[in-house]
């Protein structure tokens, strides 16, 4: 299939105007100031998550922080060892829990088939034993220099291109013929045409992740069976996440059986022939426009969105099938959905449906991917847990904070972990700190885990690192207490307000 399915994404003297900013600071204080702690209380269950309940009554969040993209270099050293250790030892000394590292595809086999080279991450591993850390690895099977903020490139092993070259349908594409070489396609999921490092033995793309997985396993087990690694997160799409890149698979065999099957054999040839291109907003179109012919809530837009989605789960089901497998029930394994909060307000929810997460007004998406990930205990991670809703461009109808509050509340009701990261840089910035703790709990539970985007030479900069550190004191001891109440608070002074 060679279309494209996407679509982009007073009065201040008034005394109640004072009192909302006193309010406001006594927020900042009660969010920041260990001193008050003590004297909240709010008793949890120890079940629910895997934060702890502190012994002043709050939950204690785990906070691990995003080391730098180019700490391993493509060589396969590991990048000014002396600055690493140097660094840890500071995000340590103010309560940091561990970190989170990709462990690159494009690095650790990227010479020639199963030959794997973990030698800098063991190097960094044995550093944050030493310092007491943990570590959250990421299986990372895809190419790093093409998304935001990224500091590096390192792309997919130059033997697994080669095969693009000569079959460049492995890959994504778009309307006008680009590949997009940072991820392979689910298409190529279970099609062997990889080679193994054995002549005349090709392996498909699930078994090369899965034998990357076991030597994983096999050279890192000191570390997990003593305790340093205690969850593995596993790369499932582009930048990571679970995910399609906004590019229609160009294998449409799947598509023509699956029409077939439900009597529509018309609705296999190819996807939407109108969704737009890639800065088209969703009325500007017609698949995701309302009252349309063949538009995303008709018969045919239900059966293609449920298509569509569940390859993509298919997919996800299918690494993590294997992960578990490997690494077995003894250690927690996590995959992360994307927050693609771009027009969560407008009842198409063209963004969510293009990334592949069949989640709109009359369906609720994460709920097939929570099922799906509880079938193999899997910890769902999630991004965007900085993000405000009036922050966000207001003709493109986001709703980070409600997405987050959807997909927290969907992973928890399967019974899953959730754990959530900022999505851009927060550098001393305590807004976006205030509004992580804010989403990090909620109805009297907290979330399992937190991880902070990233480590940077900045981050160490004075008041960036108090900010920081002010974060992990924070969520190392938090409750509803001092978030939920003050924020119901606030929100009904400012009707007040509004009403003057």
């Amino acid at each position: 299939m060679n279309r494209q399915f996407s679509a982009t994404h007073s009065r201040s003297a008034t005394a109640t105007s004072s009192l909302l900013i006193v309010l406001i600071v006594l927020i900042s204080f009660l969010l920041f100031n260990k001193s008050v702690y003590c004297k909240i209380r709010l008793s949890t269950n120890s079940k629910e998550a895997k934060s702890t309940s502190t012994t002043t009554g709050g939950s204690y969040v785990p906070v691990y922080i995003m080391m730098p993209l180019d700490t391993v270099n493509n060589d396969g050293t590991l990048n000014n060892p002396t600055k690493i250790y140097n660094n840890l030892k500071q995000v340590k000394q103010v309560g940091t829990d561990g970190i989170m590292i990709d462990v690159w595809w494009g690095i650790v086999e990227g010479l020639a088939p199963k030959v794997y080279n973990f030698t800098a991450y063991t190097q960094l591993f044995t550093m944050c034993q030493q310092l007491g850390l943990k570590v959250e690895p990421v299986m990372s099977f895809h190419q790093c220099g093409t998304n935001v903020g990224d500091a590096a490139y390192i792309p997919l092993p130059k033997w697994v291109l080669q095969v693009g070259q000569n079959n460049p349908d492995i890959f994504y594409t778009d309307q006008n013929g680009h590949r997009d070489r940072e991820y392979l396609s689910l298409g190529v999921d279970n099609v062997a045409i990889f080679p193994s490092g054995t002549p005349g033995k090709n392996r498909t793309a699930v078994d090369m992740y899965s034998d990357y997985m076991s030597s994983f396993m096999q050279t890192m087990s000191p570390f997990i069976s003593s305790g340093v690694i205690e969850v593995i997160e596993i790369g499932l799409g582009p930048a990571g996440e679970m995910r399609y890149p906004s590019y229609q698979l160009q294998n449409n065999l799947n598509l023509s059986q699956s029409a077939s099957q439900v009597g529509h054999a018309d609705w296999g040839y190819a996807g939407p022939d109108d969704a737009g291109y890639y800065n088209s907003f969703p009325y500007q179109t017609g698949f995701f426009s309302e009252n349309t012919a063949d538009n995303y809530d008709s018969p045919y837009g239900k059966f293609f969105l449920s298509w569509y989605s569940g390859q993509l789960i298919q997919h996800g089901a299918n690494i993590l099938s294997r992960a578990r497998n490997i690494f077995g029930k003894n250690i927690r394994i996590a995959g992360k959905i994307a927050g693609i909060h771009w027009w969560f307000f407008s009842s198409s929810h063209a963004a969510e449906l293009t990334a592949g997460y069949y989640n709109n007004a009359f369906n609720d998406g994460y709920g097939a991917i929570s099922q799906m990930f509880a079938q193999y205990d899997i910890d769902f991670e999630f991004t965007c847990m900085e993000m405000i809703d009036n922050e966000q461009p207001s003709n493109c109808a986001c709703g980070p904070q409600e997405l987050v509050a959807q997909t927290r509340a969907t992973a928890w009701k399967y019974g899953l972990e959730y754990g959530g990261e900022n999505a851009l840089d927060i550098e001393g910035n305590y807004q976006a700190n205030s509004q992580i703790i804010n989403q990090s709990f909620s109805n009297g539970k907290a979330i399992s885990g937190f991880t902070y985007l990233r480590m940077t030479d900045t981050l160490f900069a004075q008041g960036n690192f108090n900010a920081y550190a002010q974060l992990v004191s924070s969520l190392h001891n938090i409750s509803s207490s001092k978030y939920e109440k003050v924020e119901s608070i606030i929100s009904s002074l400012k009707k007040q307000i509004n009403k003057q």
